[in-house]
């Protein structure tokens, strides 16, 4: 009987057991999967916008190499027309040159470029992804004859310009040296109380500038275009690097949220939060209830956070709602909701439009936007309780307790306070914004690595203009140069009176720079932006001066280097009548 009645028992329990709920994941839960995702389309996104801006730079080197040879080879130009050669036959030497040289270019820019620099930024991501097991960097054949075809292009182009223009002219003509740029007057000139307090010396400098007006423009475009993208390198990283800051310092300022067990009561939940108000290590804290839904507006659709605070009145000391331009603050009324800027962007809507909100299979509900808010980390639309059950028809069931530790407590102590209120049975888990904060911080410090290749790249391209511009500006004034040897000029003399327009032309290329490389920067962090995240727009000053500082360090490096090709100007040499 005592055996029966023991079974009877256990038979009860067991029919009082709950249907168990269950839940089916795929990979893209997992954080790593879902990380790398994301890093992977921030990669392709900068791939989409660099590239360009590096082309149009090699292009303008392709541009001025080959007409300065065309140039240099007039003589020989006339020569061949005078015997006889056909326009074709003579610019089909130099066309044969320039497909040469840059299909070579291209095989080998192909070959290493496309296997060394892929391989540097997948390693400096081996330190968030320590699992990979290797590193694979295939050819891509489509980017390969992308690239050359547009190389090749571009070049042939500027070559069979810069033949034509010449073969346009007599042989007798193309036989003699060209003639000298005329020299003009300037604006300069006309504001006579600084003409006039001019040395000779920069009164030449200045009007050999306006002389140069191809040298002028090719000079500051090429600095400009390579001021600018060291500029978006640096601001690039800026951007990126401060959403941690912001979001985690300014703008959600509460430490965790608190996560209720599914069958909790109230009762229950009354004893966590009087037991949180003897916690010597809460500073405060705040039900909400936090969940993902649906959010569409605009044609488009979203996951996003529902958050429903549950004390309004000191909403701003969890979070801190306000313009990102104006700085205006906002505060959660029982008008409408508060969207983060990035959501309401994605959704295509402003403030005073409507949006739908929709809870797993529940009925969809039109909230009103009352304000936009700054956000860069995920998407929130913030409820008043008193505005959801409006919309809703339904009273609030909080999930969470939103909490503040003790102010000045570091990371560690916070996650001990956070283990001893684990330990209630009411608890279910815990979750500390300085968890998703490291983890930020750790996908960001993988970009560090690509920003610095994407800086030296553009120094290098630096280099090379400069270094093409100065050389073709030398052959190209050569005789006058030997005029100035001649004249009594001492080395340093001759070559302070070239280089003191380089380094004008440096900093007006600098100042152009500095405005191209705010609007590339704009439009890259706006390109290489993914949706779950947005970036700042701003640039720090420190970042203007390296770039500035780069810029002027290359031409500084370039002028000494030409210095010494200068000195080896031989005067009687270059002054030989070409007759």
């Amino acid at each position: 009987a005592k055996g029966e009645k023991k079974l009877a028992d256990a038979g009860k329990q067991i029919s009082q057991i709950k249907n168990p709920k269950w839940y089916v994941y795929d990979r893209s839960t997992l954080i790593e999967y879902d990380g790398f995702g994301e890093n992977a389309d921030r990669m392709r996104a900068i791939g989409k916008v660099f590239p360009v801006m590096f082309f149009l730079v090699a292009a303008l080197i392709s541009l001025t190499g080959m007409t300065r040879m065309v140039e240099e080879q007039r003589i020989e130009i006339g020569t061949m027309k005078a015997l006889g050669y056909g326009n074709f036959s003579i610019a089909s030497k130099y066309l044969g040159y320039a497909f040469l040289a840059t299909a070579g270019g291209s095989v080998l820019g192909v070959l290493v470029g496309e296997k060394i620099l892929p391989y540097i930024i997948i390693y400096a991501y081996e330190i968030m992804y320590p699992h990979i097991p290797k590193i694979y960097v295939p050819y891509h054949m489509s980017y390969a004859v992308m690239a050359s075809a547009a190389s090749i292009a571009c070049t042939m182009g500027a070559t069979l310009a810069s033949c034509y223009k010449e073969l346009a002219a007599e042989p007798a003509v193309l036989m003699r040296p060209p003639a000298p740029k005329k020299g003009r007057r300037v604006f300069l000139e006309r504001i006579g109380f600084i003409w006039k307090r001019m040395s000779f010396t920069w009164k030449s400098t200045i009007r050999n500038l306006m002389r140069y007006k191809k040298r002028f423009f090719m000079t500051v475009f090429g600095i400009g275009g390579c001021m600018a993208l060291m500029l978006v390198g640096y601001g690039v990283r800026d951007s990126v690097y401060e959403i941690a800051d912001i979001q985690y310092e300014e703008i959600q300022l509460y430490d965790g949220h608190i996560f209720y067990k599914d069958d909790v009561t109230k009762t229950e939940k009354k004893e966590l939060k009087e037991y949180l108000k003897t916690d010597s290590d809460i500073q405060s804290y705040m039900e909400a209830d936090m969940r993902s839904v649906t959010a569409s507006g605009g044609g488009k659709k979203l996951s996003v956070y529902q958050c429903i605070l549950g004390n309004p009145e000191i909403a701003e000391k969890y979070v801190d709602f306000h313009d990102r331009k104006t700085k205006e603050s906002y505060s959660l009324t029982g008008d409408g909701v508060i969207v983060s800027e990035k959501t309401a962007k994605l959704l295509n809507v402003k403030e005073g439009d409507t949006i739908k909100v929709k809870k797993g299979t529940e009925k969809s509900v039109t909230v009103k936007i009352a304000h936009i808010c700054e956000n860069y980390m995920g998407h929130y639309i913030y409820f008043t309780p008193q505005y959801y059950k409006k919309v809703s028809g339904k009273t609030v069931k909080y999930n969470c307790i939103m909490f503040r530790a003790k102010n000045g407590y570091s990371e560690d102590q916070v996650k001990k306070a956070g283990e001893k209120i684990l330990s209630k049975d009411q608890v279910l888990t815990i979750s500390y914004l300085l968890d998703i904060r490291d983890q930020l911080d750790d996908m960001l410090a993988s970009l560090n690595l690509v920003i610095i290749v994407l800086i030296v790249s553009a120094g290098m391209l630096a280099f090379v203009v400069l270094y093409n511009l100065n050389s073709i500006n030398i052959t190209e004034r050569q005789r006058e140069l030997a005029t100035l040897k001649v004249l009594g000029f001492y080395d340093t003399e001759v070559a302070e009176y070239v280089f003191r327009e380089n380094i004008l032309l440096t900093l007006i290329g600098s100042v152009a720079g500095v405005v191209f490389g705010k609007i590339l920067h704009l439009f890259v962090i706006q390109t290489v932006e993914v949706d779950a995240a947005m970036f700042g727009r701003s640039i720090y000053l420190k970042s203007y001066i390296y770039s500035f500082l780069f810029t002027i360090g290359f031409s500084l490096f370039v002028n000494w280097v030409m210095y010494f090709k200068l000195k080896k100007i031989d005067m009687v040499e270059s002054l030989k009548s070409i007759e």
